[in-house]
């Protein structure tokens, strides 16, 4: 009997007899809301605010490539996720996963980086350590290459190559274009006589006009017509 007295009170001091009293009411350790043992609250390595594990290069060890917005992880390496939208403003929306990665923003944080997007034009690229119009090459400008250091004027290519190669990006592999020529989007042009490009890459001649002269649109030997007369035969 006396064995029995001291059996209940001990379960009454461990807080056993109704699975109630003491403790956490009998809840498994974690369960509760609080931090499971041996687990770390801080966000997971490859998420945003941490290094992917088995990189070699960038700020933590962090390799930048293009961000997809909202998926917690930090693909550029800025210390956090891109919300999706247009944050920059640029009319490019952010990439999201399953996008096609040529036609989104790869970084919707800098208004200066973006791609060609239908009528908007993708930015220049600067030599400023970014890919500015996000097709994945960085500096690939003529203007920040060696291989184009030597070309005069810089206007006869527009690119690097891979290789290092200075490269008109309109006629790939021919490298700079020829003495007197320009590199436009559409190839290598006579800026002084293409109709297409006159004067300036993609400066059109209308139909007030009929050539191209020395970069000047004109009405055969004249000047443009007036308003919208179309200019025929040399004439308005």
């Amino acid at each position: 009997m006396r064995a029995a007295v001291f059996l209940a009170a001990a379960l009454l001091t461990l807080g056993c007899d109704d699975g109630t009293t003491g403790g956490d009411g009998g809840v498994s350790p974690g369960m509760d809301g609080a931090v499971p043992p041996g687990t770390d609250s801080a966000v997971p390595p490859g998420t945003d605010g941490g290094p992917r594990p088995g990189t070699d290069a960038g700020p933590g060890g962090c390799v930048p490539t293009i961000e997809i917005c909202g998926d917690r992880i930090d693909q550029n390496c800025d210390g956090r996720d891109t919300s999706c939208g247009d944050t920059d403003m640029d009319g490019i929306p952010a990439c999201a996963a399953g996008d096609d990665l040529t036609m989104c923003d790869c970084d919707d944080s800098r208004a200066d980086v973006r791609p060609a997007f239908g009528t908007v034009p993708g930015a220049p690229e600067m030599c400023d350590g970014v890919d500015n119009d996000c097709n994945g090459r960085v500096d690939e400008h003529a203007e920040c290459c060696d291989g184009c250091a030597d070309v005069s004027p810089r206007s006869r290519a527009d690119i690097c190559n891979e290789d290092g190669a200075c490269d008109c990006a309109g006629e790939p592999g021919i490298g700079p274009c020829a003495a007197g020529m320009d590199c436009c989007s559409s190839g290598c042009v006579d800026l002084a006589n293409d109709t297409n490009n006159c004067g300036f890459c993609g400066a059109v001649c209308r139909t007030s006009t009929d050539n191209c002269n020395a970069g000047t649109c004109m009405c055969g030997t004249g000047p443009a017509c007036d308003l919208d007369r179309v200019c025929t035969g040399g004439s308005c």
